[in-house]
Formats: C-alpha cells, sequence, structure tokens
C-alpha cells in the first residue's frame, strides 16, 4: 500500500494529467511525466512507461468524445497512425538505450519548445485579429 503522500501525489496527477489530456488534447503525458519525476521520485524512463499506460485508457475516452463531436477526421488519421506506430516503437527503443539525465532534458527541451511556440502562435494570432478592423 502507498504511503499517504504518494497516494495523493498520484490522484493529483491523475486529476491534472487526465484533464490536460481531455482538455487540451496533449495525451496527459506533459503532464504525467514530470508530476511522476518531480512528485513521487519516479525515474524518467519508468514514468514515461506509466505515462504511456495511463495514456491508453484516457486517450480512447477522450476519442470517443472528440468523435462524438465530429472533431476527427478519419482519412488525416489514417495517414498518420501507422507512421506514428512505426516510430514510436523506433524511439521508444532509442529511449531505453539513453542515460535517465539526458532523457530529462530531451523531454523538459521538447516540452519547453513546444510550450514556446503554442504561446507564440497564440500571441501572433491574437494580435492579427486586434489589427482586423472591425
Amino acid at each position: 500500500m502507498p504511503e499517504t503522500g504518494e497516494l495523493i501525489g498520484a490522484l493529483l496527477i491523475g486529476i491534472a494529467g487526465g484533464t490536460a489530456g481531455g482538455l487540451l488534447g496533449i495525451g496527459g503525458g506533459t503532464v504525467f511525466v514530470p508530476g511522476l519525476v518531480l512528485l513521487l521520485g519516479i525515474e524518467q524512463h519508468t514514468a514515461q512507461g506509466i505515462s504511456l499506460v495511463v495514456i491508453i485508457p484516457t486517450a480512447l475516452s477522450a476519442t470517443y468524445a472528440n468523435v462524438r463531436a465530429g472533431n476527427v477526421d478519419g482519412r488525416v488519421a489514417a495517414w498518420v497512425t501507422p507512421v506514428a506506430l512505426v516510430f514510436a516503437v523506433i524511439a521508444a527503443q532509442l529511449a531505453a538505450s539513453i542515460d535517465g539525465d539526458t532523457l530529462s532534458r530531451i523531454f523538459g527541451a521538447v516540452v519547453l519548445y513546444v510550450g514556446a511556440r503554442t504561446l507564440y502562435g497564440s500571441w501572433r494570432s491574437r494580435r492579427a485579429g486586434a489589427e482586423t478592423p472591425a
């Protein structure tokens, strides 16, 4: 049985990751992995493995909701899925060969880059919308 602090941490990670996955479509991994590493002290490789297992049911439930809402282009998904599957296997094997500290740095750099690009794109779009006369 986990300690109370671990249980509370795991519950908070689950709430945050599930919410982020469903609301933002990020799969929760950007929340699960740092949460598992920083809050529960789990090693990077193990955190990534746990995150991928947890993402399966969260992704399935969010996918169901998005299909029902008409937010899935099946044609695009049919092209992207097989390529993503092949490269996920290759990348998982590569990740297993990288030490945990390096893997953590790569993960952090990717999250920071994606976050910065998302914020910049949102800022540009908002600014362009404000410049358009009504």
